[in-house]
């Protein structure tokens, strides 16, 4: 395989689809997103269509291949990746039978207390690396059982987003990855197959689950129709791909302990990669196969992280955010008014809880607020408490590695939050780590589907080598009077869930939920 090609990437994300090619070199050669539409049809629940997934990539891969002057002759491989956790039924010919339920719909709460009542939590976790929740797909597939049994029978196959996909191209269904299989909760981390035994006693017929692949397998060969119409040359190898998690990992340069990457979108996350499962004993982190098919990545989640950002400077602020050509301005102006307030906000705490909350407290019923308002403070010291909030809520994950053996000496930080000068600052020293900005912040994920298609096809000899492909914009060193200063404050945050837990749940109680 050629060295000198491009690897076209189709990236489906929660927003939309990003079309992308990359040079072996890892430089961006071109990038195109077609956004699509999420429906909420009650509250808790979230849906999207399988088919604009296509759409998108169809009308993406025509401008990407106009803007950026792109020969479809130049494409040495497809790489794929997507959201996990989801679930799109298919019947034997890949037609989709009911919407794709997301990773964010929570609707299967019920199914989870069912599986509560049937498995021994501990001894599921252990099985899974998962914990039983409403979010994973588990409990999806016996919601569709339960509601729509007709809609069960007639299934072949549940599939995540990129599996679609990957049928789209090439006519093969059924196939998936280790990294997307261990994060539907039904996969034996330990084995690296499904997990018949649960899936037998919970009622779940294994046999509608797709065939276990490599994540740098070629899936087959681009199909004559789905060459006609995306205006790419059919043959072309597409790879299966992974989860967008952990082709974020591999885009971050992470291919060893003591790496991590912090992910700082509307939620957040950290990840690092480790040899084998860490079962933390209050099932705070979870767990979904790397790549490579032989590690693991082991992961904490802070549900709100810019999203509870943009709440702040819309609400509090004032600023109006609808106009993609003035988000940048908005952005550097609060971060102005934010960098006016010392360390410690003057004693402003910012609790992101906004929408429950994941590592380490998995609890529902959590609210987000202020705390230690006076009449003195303003909106720089409101502003500077959200960041420093969101980075206290982060560091709770690094210490439930930590108490599990597992030391982060580096994070390399990707997503819309990566941009803020100040927040990397901010998380430097609240980490007490050095930090790094990927060179493409936004693109990692799709770098990391770029660079399992190139192990695929032997562009790259091996993911270790491909990190030698990984730029950053920028790092950070903590300055110790910083981090010192932090921890003071740090201290008083971890004080904070245990005592408004209570409050917490008679607001919950109160409002009926």
């Amino acid at each position: 395989m050629s060295k000198e090609g491009l690897i076209l990437v189709f990236d489906i994300g929660t927003t939309g689809v990003k079309c992308a090619a990359f040079k072996p070199d890892g430089e961006k050669a071109c990038a195109h997103t077609v956004n699509y539409d999420t429906v909420y049809p009650k509250p808790g629940w979230a849906e999207q269509k399988p088919e604009d997934y296509w759409r998108g990539i169809i009308d993406g891969t025509k401008v990407l291949l106009e803007k950026g002057n792109i020969s479809p002759q130049r494409i040495s491989v497809i790489g794929l990746s997507g959201h996990m956790n989801g679930c799109i039924p298919v019947d034997a010919n890949g037609n989709v039978l009911h919407p794709n339920i997301i990773h964010s719909d929570c609707r299967s709460q019920a199914e989870a207390s069912y599986l509560k009542r049937v498995f021994d939590e501990w001894h599921f976790y252990s099985i899974t690396g998962n914990r039983i929740d409403p979010h994973y797909t588990f409990t999806k597939i016996l919601w569709l059982k339960k509601n729509y049994p007709e809609i069960y029978d007639k299934t072949a196959y549940f599939l995540n987003s990129k599996d679609y996909i990957g049928f789209k191209l090439t006519g093969k269904l059924g196939f998936t990855d280790l990294s997307d299989a261990s994060l539907t909760c039904m996969l034996n981390i330990n084995q690296g197959k499904w997990a018949q035994d649960v899936l037998s006693e919970a009622g779940v017929d294994v046999h509608k689950l797709p065939e276990l692949l490599p994540s740098f397998y070629i899936l087959g060969s681009l199909s004559e129709q789905a060459a006609d119409l995306l205006g790419l040359k059919a043959g072309t190898p597409v790879v299966v791909g992974g989860g967008d998690g952990a082709c974020a990992t591999k885009g971050a340069g992470v291919v060893k302990k003591g790496q991590a990457y912090n992910y700082i979108g509307s939620s957040a996350w950290i990840s690092t990669i480790n040899d084998r499962p860490v079962l933390d004993k209050g099932a705070r982190i979870f767990h979904f196969y790397d790549l490579d098919g032989r590690n693991y990545n082991v992961t904490g989640t802070v549900q709100c992280a810019t999203i509870a950002y943009d709440w702040a400077i819309e609400n509090i602020g004032g600023f109006k955010l609808q106009k993609a050509e003035a988000r940048d301005e908005v952005f550097e102006a609060v971060e102005d008014l934010a960098r006016q307030a010392p360390i410690g906000s003057n004693g402003v705490f910012f609790v992101p809880y906004m929408m429950g909350e994941r590592t380490p407290h998995w609890d529902e019923n959590t609210r987000g607020g202020f705390v230690g308002l006076t009449l003195y403070h303003g909106k720089s010291h409101l502003f500077r408490a959200v960041y420093e909030g969101v980075a206290f809520a982060l560091k709770n994950v690094l210490d439930v590695f930590e108490e599990n053996g597992l030391r982060v000496e580096e994070l390399t930080l990707l997503g819309g939050g990566a941009k803020s000068r100040l927040w990397n600052e901010i998380m430097c020293n609240v980490y007490g780590r050095p930090v790094k900005v990927h060179c493409f912040p936004g693109e990692a994920t799709s770098l990391g589907a770029a660079i399992a298609a190139g192990v695929g096809v032997g562009i790259f000899e091996s993911f270790e080598d491909s990190a030698q492909i990984i730029r950053y914009q920028c790092s950070w060193q903590p300055v110790s009077s910083e981090v010192e200063s932090y921890q003071s404050y740090y201290r008083i945050y971890n004080m904070m869930y245990r005592q408004l837990k209570p409050i917490y749940d008679e607001i919950a109680k109160l409002i009926g939920k």
